[in-house]
């Protein structure tokens, strides 16, 4: 009986090693977040945007759409996607460091938080993000409480 018990104990420990290893990200057992634009009534688009790494100063979102709606619309529920995960980190400032196209069809973005006002990007999150994006214009940090007033009732 106690040789079952140690091998249950080891095979738990290592599976809860190996599904941690799997994890790589540094969530702290935070729950990454997660939205989706009927939860906010929206009928034009269908787009949902998942936090899918956490690491100590940025995160990777994942945006999958079934239908954009608006440019406008779209793109300031992109910027919600961002504002609910810097207010879930608990920080003031965030900004776009880097997107693509996923060959899955979705669109990834790398986003950094700061608490930092005017941080210097490079200084901030590393030098291999630019300060101006693929466009050619400068990056620039949004705040969660002046968007405060847009995304809260």
């Amino acid at each position: 009986m106690k040789n079952h018990i140690h091998t249950l104990l080891a095979t738990f420990i290592l599976g809860f090693g190996v599904m941690s290893s799997h994890a790589g990200t540094d969530t702290n057992g935070v729950t990454l977040v997660q939205i989706d634009s009927k939860d906010f009534g929206d009928t034009n688009s269908l787009i949902k945007i998942v936090e899918f790494e956490r690491n100590t100063n940025t995160s990777k979102l994942r945006m999958t759409h079934q239908k954009m709606g608006s440019s406008v619309g779209s793109s300031m529920f992109i910027m919600r996607g961002f504002y609910e995960v810097a207010k879930a980190r608990g920080e003031e400032y965030f900004i776009n460091l880097k997107e693509w196209d996923d060959k899955d069809g979705s669109r990834i973005y790398i986003a950094g938080f700061t608490n930092t006002k005017d941080a210097d990007l490079k200084m901030e999150f590393g030098a291999e993000y630019d300060y101006n994006n693929e466009s050619g214009q400068k990056r620039g940090f949004m705040s969660v409480s002046q968007l405060k007033m847009f995304f809260e009732k």
